[in-house]
């Protein structure tokens, strides 16, 4: 619970790009230091979402960061939408060397994917 309470209260904190944009806040929305909530549903387009998450991995990436994670709980408009295809994931990392992780949420379990940017070692990948 105190680790829950340090991460959330971390979260308002975090480097994220400020730019005033509602739709897409409600979209990508902070739990941690590098761990988001990715809702799909919140009106906005996989291109606008896209583009803001390139601005957070840009951002993060330049405090340091190696990886973002993203917990998603309904991946079946991103997918519709092409956001999990690989041109679109090489368009969010670029050349950046950071590892972009998904976490898919369900009734019945988790999944995970990575997506590693250009350069970057993929010991253990799969």
């Amino acid at each position: 619970m105190e680790n829950t309470l340090h991460a959330a209260s971390q979260a308002d904190n975090s480097p994220a790009p400020t730019t005033p944009r509602p739709a897409l806040q409600k979209c990508v929305v902070p739990m941690a230091p590098t761990c988001f909530l990715l809702h799909a549903d919140a009106g906005a387009s996989v291109a606008e979402l896209s583009a803001y998450i390139r601005e957070i991995a840009k951002t993060y990436h330049a405090y340091g960061a190696a990886n973002l994670t993203f917990i998603i709980s309904d991946a079946q408009a991103l997918q519709l939408g092409g956001f999990f295809t690989s041109e679109n994931q090489r368009a969010l990392v670029g050349n950046l060397p950071l590892e972009m992780r998904y976490l898919f949420a369900s009734e019945e379990g988790t999944t995970a994917l990575s997506y590693w940017g250009e350069g970057m070692t993929k010991v253990g990948a799969r």
